[in-house]
């Protein structure tokens, strides 16, 4: 985790806190905010508020709600923690008066000594260059009220111990438990990143979807995306596997005898892994010369070593059906824990960032 430096001049903090971010993104931003409160009530409105004033051992300073992340109420009701949408991190005293929101039940007037935290749900641009979604999984109201980008629907699966928080965990016969509108998958780059964990799996893979983590397909059940763990994905590749309509296909090796350790390259199978589907028309950037349309990445390093079934020039987009999480539900047991769902608009391969929800 990034920590902002004590030796953060009062310029640089006027720079970094000013009403926009680096570019226009930010400039067109509609925050609203969801209020946990200390009786265990949850309310979700549009504040009137543009900035909130917090006050640190360097420096006083109103930060706009368009860079605030989550602030978390120390028991004094004064002291806060500010997570900041960039990643860094503040300590301070708040000095605010009752938040006002407008809300489907009217207008409400919340006091500071009422609320336990509050998060920032930004309601348009992005905060993060490229980032199209952003969902952390972590609630119905997770689920519904993505971070950036539209809501999801829930249609299966609980809330369990999750990697961040709380995440989704669906089984084997919870085809789609959660899913998105299709068009959230952007074009001719792109890059598919979140948190996986594989509870109570075999030791050897079979042939055939076990399990697919996610797909993008239209009504016909044609997928524009997929990643699954394969034995032979019918492109003669093998392990964990991806498939880009249009692209091409991916396997942590050739098709033949496979276990989930060797998949994803590690004997935790049954831990939290770092996943990426990451695709570019003209080649991924350091991926095999990057003459590689199509490649996987697994705890910030790259998963795919073979590529089969041959490649194409024009990236085929699903449009009208869904995007959603565990795309195949096969007929073994087991389950996933799903959490701090990304995508973005360019084919990002550095994932340094990754234990940063």
């Amino acid at each position: 985790m990034r920590r902002l430096s004590l030796l953060f001049a009062v310029a640089s903090a006027t720079a970094l806190f000013g009403t926009t971010w680096a570019g226009d993104e930010q400039a067109a931003v509609l925050p609203r905010l969801e209020l946990d409160l200390v009786d265990g009530s949850h309310i979700v409105g549009t504040p009137i508020i543009a900035t909130v004033p917090v006050r640190t051992s360097y420096a006083k300073m109103d930060i706009p709600l368009a860079q605030i992340h989550t602030i978390k109420m120390g028991d004094d009701h004064e002291t806060v923690f500010v997570d900041l949408q960039n990643g860094d991190k503040l300590t301070g005293v708040i000095t605010l008066g009752p938040i006002e929101l407008a809300t489907v039940f009217g207008k409400v007037a919340v006091g500071i000594q009422h609320i336990r935290k509050f998060d920032v749900v930004l309601g348009g641009g992005t905060g993060r260059k490229g980032l199209v979604l952003w969902n952390r999984l972590g609630s119905e109201s997770d689920v519904r009220n993505s971070r950036v980008g539209p809501g999801g629907t829930l249609n299966a699966g609980r809330f369990v111990e999750g990697r961040f928080g709380k995440g989704i965990e669906l089984n084997m016969q919870e085809q789609f438990g959660v899913t998105f509108p299709p068009a959230i998958v952007p074009g001719p780059d792109g890059c598919i990143e979140f948190w996986a964990k594989l509870v109570n799996f075999p030791a050897s893979l079979p042939w055939g979807d076990r399990p697919g983590l996610i797909a993008a397909c239209d009504k016909d059940g044609s997928a524009g995306f997929m990643l699954h763990f394969n034995g032979n994905d019918g492109a003669a590749n093998g392990g964990l596997c991806a498939r880009v309509a249009g692209l091409s296909s991916a396997g942590t090796g050739e098709f033949g005898s496979w276990t989930y350790a060797r998949a994803l390259n590690s004997n935790e199978v049954n831990g939290w892994h770092h996943y990426a589907l990451v695709w570019a028309t003209d080649g991924i950037t350091g991926v095999d010369n990057s003459k590689r349309k199509t490649a996987v990445y697994v705890d910030g390093k790259l998963n795919t070593g073979f590529w089969g079934g041959g490649t194409g020039d024009k990236l085929a987009v699903p449009t009208n059906g869904r995007f959603g999480l565990l795309s195949h539900q096969g007929t073994q047991t087991g389950s996933v824990v799903f959490d701090n769902l990304k995508i973005w608009s360019h084919a990002k391969t550095d994932f340094s960032d990754r234990n940063d929800e």
